[in-house]
């Protein structure tokens, strides 16, 4: 798992039959040692905000459910700085 930042929200007219109806947004990684990645959200990440990714692409295919899908990166959790700091 790796911290990112949510930057935008990616859109295909083309794409594997799995991914139709999933939310594909992009995700900055903290550590510069990786590119952005497009991931599949089941949670409602918004712009902006931190989030924990993933790239266990077993889990992804399970969620999309097809174990041929190309997915790979999954929002894995929402970070909520507000709270986080207020504790």
């Amino acid at each position: 798992m790796r911290l990112a930042t949510i930057r935008g929200y990616a859109t295909s007219t083309i794409k594997h039959a799995s991914l139709e109806g999933w939310r594909l947004l992009l995700a900055e990684p903290d550590s510069s040692d990786l590119a952005p990645q497009i991931v599949i959200d089941n949670l409602g990440a918004a712009i902006g905000q931190k989030v924990m990714i993933s790239s266990d692409g077993s889990e992804a295919r399970k969620i999309v459910g097809d174990e041929l899908s190309p997915a790979r990166w999954t929002v894995m959790g929402i970070i909520d700085l507000e709270r986080s700091l207020a504790v």
